[in-house]
C-alpha cells in the first residue's frame, strides 16, 4: 500500500478504524484501492497555481469539508507559479464532492471598506 493511500486512509477512514495501524490484512477494501470506494478522493477544482489551490482548500475547510491539494512534484521543487507544472488539484472525499462543487460555484460577495455585510 502506498504512503499516499495510507495517509488518505487515515484522513478519511472510518472513525473506529482511524487509529489502527494499516496492514495488508486489516483493510476491508480491495488491495488496489487503498481505501473504501465510497471515500475515494475526487477532484473538485483544478487550480492554475499553488496559491489558488490553497485559497480553494481554505474555503472548503472553513465550510467543514476536508480537502487536500495534489500537484506535480517538479513544480514544488523548482517553485513554478505558472504553467503546467504549477497546476494543482483540490480533492475531497467522494460523498462530499457535490457539496464542495456547489459551495465553490457560489459567488462570493466581498464587503467594501466601511460597508456592512448583508
Amino acid at each position: 500500500m502506498s504512503i499516499v493511500a495510507q495517509g488518505l486512509q487515515r484522513l478519511w477512514g472510518k472513525r473506529g478504524e482511524r487509529d489502527q495501524p494499516l496492514e495488508q490484512g486489516n483493510s476491508k477494501a480491495g488491495a488496489t484501492t487503498g481505501g473504501s470506494v465510497t471515500q475515494e478522493p475526487v477532484v473538485v477544482w483544478q487550480a492554475a497555481n499553488p496559491m489558488e489551490a490553497q485559497i480553494v482548500k481554505g474555503r472548503l475547510l472553513s465550510a467543514g469539508i476536508p480537502a487536500i491539494v495534489k500537484g506535480e512534484a517538479m513544480g514544488r521543487i523548482y517553485g513554478f507559479v505558472y504553467g503546467g507544472l504549477a497546476e494543482r488539484d483540490v480533492l475531497v472525499p467522494g460523498p462530499l464532492a457535490e457539496t464542495a462543487r456547489d459551495l465553490l460555484s457560489e459567488e462570493v460577495q466581498w464587503a467594501q471598506d466601511g460597508e456592512e455585510e448583508e
